[in-house]
């Protein structure tokens, strides 16, 4: 399915990022630049590819965060590295991140119903991926940004507890078709 290919996709470009970004006070800042934004705007793609052709697949609901999660923890080291971004701000994104990934890690390993991702989760990666871009273009107050997302961090671990823990006292049979995909 397309929508699952575009997400493959992401995780294929961050190869090229991870190369070129040391370089990327240089000519080669603007190829970097363009992957970054490239691979940030193929999450929405995907998405909305899966929801509006009704491609929503098992496959893409693991996918997809897989990728949000490899994309924003590597953009974050490359920001540590090279763009001077604060080691506890790293720290501290990355960790929802890997959270975030031991949960569904959890739920793929008991065979539950896997959650799409909520209105806040999508409104954090639209504030991480204008961080990374921003910081990366050397962009001033984009400090600013990583200081939103180190207050939206626990605020959407709780919500997400929240939601995974309201589908195990739920009975699978009783989830709405927008709870989960088993499929």
């Amino acid at each position: 399915m397309l929508p699952n290919l575009i997400s493959l996709g992401r995780i294929v470009l961050i190869a090229p990022i991870v190369v070129l970004y040391p370089n990327s006070h240089s000519e080669t800042s603007l190829i970097v630049l363009g992957l970054i934004i490239f691979s940030y705007l193929t999450d929405f793609l995907d998405g909305f590819l899966a929801r509006k052709l009704g491609m929503q697949t098992r496959l893409g609901l693991i996918l997809d965060p897989l990728a949000d999660k490899l994309w924003t923890m590597v953009m974050i080291f490359l920001l540590v590295k090279y763009r001077d971004l604060e080691v506890w701000i790293g720290l501290t994104i990355v960790s929802r991140d890997v959270w975030i990934l031991i949960i569904n890690s959890w739920v793929l390993w008991r065979r539950m119903p896997i959650l799409p991702s909520d209105e806040l989760g999508r409104k954090y990666m639209v504030i991480c991926g204008l961080m990374i871009i921003g910081m990366t273009m050397n962009l001033p107050g984009m400090i600013w940004l990583a200081y939103l997302l180190i207050l939206l961090s626990p605020i959407t671990l709780i919500v997400y507890t929240r939601r995974i823990i309201r589908m195990i006292e739920k009975p699978p049979s009783t989830l709405s078709a927008t709870d989960s995909l088993t499929e």
